[in-house]
């Protein structure tokens, strides 16, 4: 089987329902011999800053001198970039070895745990000698949580899929906290509410807590904004545990040379001198989005924001559009090629609704790449151009 047939067929396993549930994938890797437990994996949950946080971990640990791997979801631009080794992504060729090595043990399984199981085939075989693992959705139920790691670590808590984990940041962090494992560390960034319920499973599971601390300032070379520094103290706190509990031997200047050379494409990300392109794609995001343009306008003495913005269906795009309205001189609402993408004309409606006394102009253009062309025709020599409101979105731009 060819790669791209491989990837259609995988694609197509994808339904608007997400089934939530260990049995399938555990099923599979019991089929295929259990490679996940041969792993020592670093569990990486969160509403917010989980894919940065696994960066940096990845970042530091390669720097070191370790064969790291890691796993992230959803990718930018190709299925490669989901499962990569050292500095390489799995190649097309190797997509189509580990998918035939899978398939035969394949049952009623989804797209996410099918390349799951591949995923922890692909780092046993290569010999990782650590990998970094992203939670797909929530936690606790995710097909990632078949491991038992060396850490786990839980970045932030929102309202996020609520329809999926809970409509109360007590009722999310009980799913995000799913990942805590008996006697297993887990560094935690989340505060409030959240941070109570991550406590209480944590003493359940007589699991040791280690709460994010602030470490000094480290200069990223590629990545932009102050919540990068949070989401670095998070990795920090989560290498030094490592270090501490498992003889994990790093030295400082190897740390913080890997944390500079962090890249993660798509988080506040300048595309081009005028044109900032970000992941946000949750009211908690699009807050800390909000916050970070107003610092840029004040460094950079922007006159006006010109939004490209395209929503998931599952989202709380009312939320969302509430909170950068307040920036708009214009928006330009798009869709991306997701079948989960809200409908453009849905997005307007709602934003009607929101900024009704607002002069605010408003546009759809259905092609993301057509919206951001207009979106540059129409803004000033001062004016940025901010694309956000999808992973999906971003990736169709960038």
């Amino acid at each position: 089987m060819h790669h791209k047939d491989i990837l259609q067929y995988l694609y197509s396993l994808e339904t608007p329902k997400i089934k939530l549930g260990l049995e399938r994938i555990q099923n599979l890797l019991d089929k295929m011999g259990n490679p996940e437990k041969k792993l020592k994996c670093i569990h990486v949950a969160g509403t917010n800053g989980k894919g940065s946080v696994c960066a940096m971990l990845f970042y530091v640990l390669k720097e070191a001198g370790y064969g790291a791997g890691l796993y992230t979801s959803p990718h930018l631009k190709n299925f490669n970039e989901r499962i990569r080794i050292n500095g390489h992504f799995i190649s097309d060729n190797e997509i189509a070895e580990y998918f035939l090595k899978v398939k035969p043990h394949i049952t009623n399984q989804s797209f996410f745990e099918i390349t799951t199981a591949m995923a922890f085939l692909y780092f046993y075989e290569k010999n990782a000698d650590f990998v970094v693992l992203e939670v797909g959705l929530g936690g606790r139920l995710d097909a990632t949580n078949v491991i038992i790691p060396l850490i786990s670590v839980i970045t932030n808590i929102g309202l996020e899929h609520t329809e999926l984990l809970g409509n109360s940041i007590e009722k999310i962090a009980f799913e995000k906290a799913g990942i805590i494992k008996t006697n297993v560390p887990v560094v935690a960034g989340a505060e409030g509410k959240a941070l109570q319920v991550i406590k209480k499973i944590a003493k359940e599971k007589n699991a040791p807590l280690v709460l994010a601390k602030k470490h000094k300032k480290i200069e990223f070379r590629h990545l932009i904004g102050s919540f990068q520094q949070q989401n670095r103290d998070i990795a920090l706190t989560a290498i030094n545990t490592l270090q501490k509990l498992h003889s994990i031997k790093i030295n400082d200047e190897t740390v913080t040379e890997g944390i500079k050379k962090t890249q993660w494409h798509g988080r506040l990300e300048f595309i081009s001198r005028n044109i900032l392109a970000d992941c946000a794609h949750n009211p908690s995001g699009f807050a800390v989005l909000k916050n970070e343009l107003q610092i840029i306008k004040n460094q950079k003495n922007i006159e006006n924001f010109v939004f490209v913005v395209g929503i998931q269906k599952d989202k709380d795009a009312s939320a969302m559009l509430k909170i950068i309205s307040p920036l708009a001189s214009s928006m330009i609402f798009t869709k991306s090629k997701s079948e989960k993408a809200s409908k453009p004309q849905k997005l307007l409606r709602i934003f009607r609704k929101i900024s009704k006394n607002k002069p605010i102009k408003a546009k759809i253009i259905n092609n993301p790449k057509k919206a951001l062309n207009y979106a540059k025709k129409i803004a000033g020599k001062k004016d940025l151009v901010v694309a956000a409101g999808s992973i999906y979105l971003v990736g169709e731009i960038i």
